[in-house]
Parts: C-alpha cells; sequence; structure tokens
C-alpha cells in the first residue's frame, strides 16, 4: 500500500471510539481533486462506465503526487 499521509484531521487525543484514527491525508486529496475534476463531466461522459473508474484513478494520482512533493 502506498504511504497515505497520515491522518487528515488527527485526533489528537486518540483513536475515537471505533478504534480508528479518521481520513487518511491521501483520501482528503483525492476528494479535493474529485470536487474540481466532476465538474468537468459530461452528461455524455457521465453515461459511459468507465469515467467513473478513470476518474477516481486519476483523482488518486493526483493525491499521490500531492504527498510526494509534500514530503519532500
Amino acid at each position: 500500500m502506498k504511504h497515505d499521509g497520515g491522518p487528515a484531521f488527527p485526533n489528537l487525543d486518540g483513536p475515537n471510539t471505533f478504534g480508528e484514527s479518521g481520513m487518511s491525508l491521501r483520501d482528503y486529496f483525492a476528494a479535493k481533486a474529485l470536487t474540481a475534476m466532476v465538474g468537468q463531466i459530461t452528461r455524455e461522459d457521465a453515461r459511459r462506465e468507465a469515467v467513473y473508474s478513470l476518474t477516481a484513478i486519476a483523482c488518486y494520482k493526483f493525491a499521490d503526487a500531492m504527498i510526494k512533493v509534500r514530503e519532500s
């Protein structure tokens, strides 16, 4: 698994009730990229199933690049 950048919103008091530390920074960055990308999808594109997978892959590639730059 790729490095996820750690928690996006760390709980400084420790894990929550369910023992999780929250969303990873990688997921947060991907979600931010998704917000921008969804606005670019046309109605015609939205009818093609592949556009969803390709968009998700692209979002995580952006997130991975952001984490790499952040850590350098």
